[in-house]
């Protein structure tokens, strides 16, 4: 196995049990993000550009999503 296979198969592994782990899709998506900033960082040394490129969009839609997150949080804080 190559490292880009352990780096996957390391992002899958915490992808599942993250989902297996929470109750909320809140804090499963924020879990995601995080695992997934973290290969990033931790592993990008090992993969191409094209990879990283590859990957780029899906954490965009993540900051986006956990942005929308904070901003529901903060609000039920206010309002209650």
């Amino acid at each position: 196995m190559d490292v880009e296979d352990y780096i996957i198969l390391s992002l899958s592994l915490w992808i599942l049990v993250s989902a297996l782990a929470t109750k909320s899709v809140d804090v499963f998506l924020t879990l995601t993000l995080i695992g997934l900033l973290i290969t990033l960082e931790v592993g990008g040394l090992f993969l191409s550009r094209e990879q990283k490129e590859g990957m780029k969009p899906i954490v965009e839609l993540l900051l986006i999503i956990f942005a929308i997150i904070v901003m529901k949080k903060v609000y039920e804080v206010l309002a209650g």
